[in-house]
């Protein structure tokens, strides 16, 4: 089940490597046993297995739900009691998870365990767990617990991973089924470019301040998503073409027919010219290619009271047409908290 489990070395006051294998060998059926105690809703023998004290942490990042972070045993217990009387249905771990990358750490007394746990219902439920483990009156116990969820797979749009030099290494299955057919973006040579030559500088330099900002050791801005927006020209119908760069589980992405992400740089842009939500919605339509009759349709609003709001946001954007109005739109950053 452990895949090549490693060790720092020090800190061992003198121990032999057999007592950190020992060691290790303790930690994993200590993990393993707060897993069967989860899966089984067990909460006893499942709180066996945890620090009880005020300095416990268990920190939680889901793509749903959003980051938790329960502080102190008291918390944590009454957290996992609350989750296990509202799913009490037990589950076996043959046949339902499945766990690899698995990594130990032992310094001394406390140590420290890295693995992804993979749901074999559904092959998209990954979640990357890190497990720090402290020798608690003899035996191995966790003292924090960080679970993230992979947000890429998650993804509900066509999401591309890519190097610094564009080399695709990952697609999820949106977007294999959509990237022959789009206007704006092609895989050649198992690179990523823009379809229009004059779109493809810009492409690469938001690739470049992706890969800088990753690369920078300084803290990601967590209050909100990061992206930058890359112009892809305009379709066959002169509606203009994006897609995203973005950070995600530590690695750089490219999404395009991202609804969320429209929707986020639409919100944002909506702060940073003052747009009132009337004229919002009815840029929000022009922006998905609707035609200013059918938006009107849609909001069930009168086409000159659509045509006023349209020509609003026009005053407020500094735009002239409906082609450049989406572009400022989407080009537009939305204030950082």
């Amino acid at each position: 089940m452990c895949s090549d489990p490693c060790y720092t070395g020090g800190g061992t006051g003198g121990r032999g490597m057999v007592d950190v294998e020992a060691d290790k060998a303790a930690i994993l059926k200590m993990i393993r046993a707060e897993t069967d105690a989860w899966l089984h809703r067990d909460f006893e023998a499942l709180a066996n297995c945890w620090v009880h004290s005020p300095q416990s942490r268990r920190l939680h990042a889901f793509a749903a739900v959003g980051v938790s972070v329960d502080e102190g045993w008291e918390a944590i217990a009454a957290h996992i009691r609350n989750v296990m009387a509202r799913h009490p249905e037990p589950n076996a771990f043959e046949g339902r998870v499945r766990w690899e990358g698995i990594n130990v750490v032992v310094n001394g007394d406390m140590g420290w365990v890295t693995y992804d746990q993979i749901g074999l219902d559904d092959a998209t439920d990954v979640k990357r767990l890190l497990k720090v483990v402290h020798r608690d009156a003899g035996a191995w116990k966790i003292a924090c617990l960080s679970v993230m969820q992979s947000v890429a797979v998650h993804s509900g749009c066509p999401l591309i991973e890519v190097d610094a030099a564009a080399q695709v290494l990952w697609m999820n299955q949106q977007a294999q089924d959509r990237i022959r057919e789009h206007a704006g973006l092609v895989v050649s040579g198992g690179r990523l470019q823009a379809r229009q030559r004059g779109s493809r500088p810009a492409l690469r330099e938001a690739l470049r301040l992706a890969f800088s900002e990753l690369g920078s050791q300084v803290p990601l801005n967590v209050s909100g998503k990061q992206d930058w927006a890359v112009p892809l020209g305009d379709d066959d119908f002169s509606v203009p073409l994006f897609c995203w760069v973005q950070l995600e589980d530590g690695k750089v992405m490219v999404s395009f027919d991202d609804a969320e992400t429209v929707a986020r740089r639409i919100a944002g842009a909506q702060a940073v010219y003052g747009l009132s939500p009337a004229q919002a919605r009815v840029a929000a339509l022009i922006v998905e290619g609707r035609e200013l009759a059918a938006a009107a349709d849609l909001l069930k609003i009168s086409i000159n009271t659509a045509r006023t709001h349209l020509q609003r946001a026009f005053d407020k954007t500094g735009a002239h047409s409906q082609p450049a109005l989406v572009r400022r739109l989407l080009s537009a950053d939305a204030p950082r908290r």
